[in-house]
């Protein structure tokens, strides 16, 4: 079955770099408009000015104001949505020692309460569309790693909602399904993005590696490749479904 989605349209939250550009630009490659959102107005433009049917907002999924402003953005832009690809996130290293109230709730602010907003802000036209919503979790969801307790939790959080909504929307029509990536060459593996420093990122990447049967890193459209799968018709039977992109790594 064809995944050709003209006539469709999507919106990818932390669609101005790694997974979520790459998504953005497979989608619209496909036929479909595109809205990404992301704190970042440059970042955003960068990738929008690659294809024509990319278009921006700025928002932050940490901030739950900006779930309501995003999605009539879209509504007002084309009148519909059809897929929701819910990829903002943020992975701050912290032992359990260093991980205070506000570390807590920053991660949640963004990989959950965030997501659930969009989400649930978004219900009103995917329940029209009889669209689907693809979650973004991580394979140590599920296989937790020591130091990042707070991110793995938040992830999970993302998964264990898949599972609950496909369930819950299946009546109205409308899929969810949850990508696991593993260890991906992207910008959110630097040091500032994961606070530490080059030396323990070089070590962390190795450690990591040695847990990836394919041996090496994925690329963020290893991962998009997934995601647009899971978005379009040739998926129309997948739903509650989650799907590793790890290398060969069990989720």
């Amino acid at each position: 079955m064809s995944q050709k989605l003209s006539e469709k349209v999507a919106l990818v939250t932390g669609g101005g770099s790694g997974i979520g550009a790459a998504t953005a630009l497979e989608l619209a490659e496909l036929g479909a408009q595109v809205v990404i959102t992301g704190r970042r107005a440059d970042a955003l433009a960068t990738i929008a000015k690659q294809h024509p049917r990319i278009t921006t907002f700025v928002a932050d999924v940490a901030k739950t104001a900006d779930a309501d402003g995003t999605i009539e953005a879209v509504r007002e832009r084309h009148g519909r949505l059809d897929i929701l690809v819910n990829n903002a996130g943020i992975a701050p290293i912290a032992p359990l020692a260093h991980a205070s109230v506000e570390h807590v709730r920053g991660v949640l602010d963004t990989n959950v309460v965030g997501l659930v907003a969009l989400t649930r802000a978004a219900l009103p036209l995917l329940k029209a569309s009889r669209g689907n919503v693809v979650n973004v979790a991580t394979t140590i969801a599920d296989q937790p790693f020591a130091n990042m307790s707070i991110y793995c939790a938040s992830k999970a959080a993302v998964v264990a909602l898949t599972r609950a909504w496909a369930q819950e929307l299946a009546a109205d029509g409308v899929r969810v399904n949850v990508v696991s990536p593993g260890p991906i060459e992207t910008p959110l593996f630097t040091p500032d993005k994961l606070g530490i420093s080059e030396k323990d990122l070089a070590a962390m990447g190795e450690g990591i590696l040695s847990l990836v049967p394919l041996g090496r890193m994925g690329k963020a459209e290893e991962v998009a490749h997934v995601i647009t799968f899971l978005a379009s018709q040739s998926a129309s039977f997948v739903t509650g479904a989650q799907y590793t992109v790890g290398g060969g790594i069990e989720a």
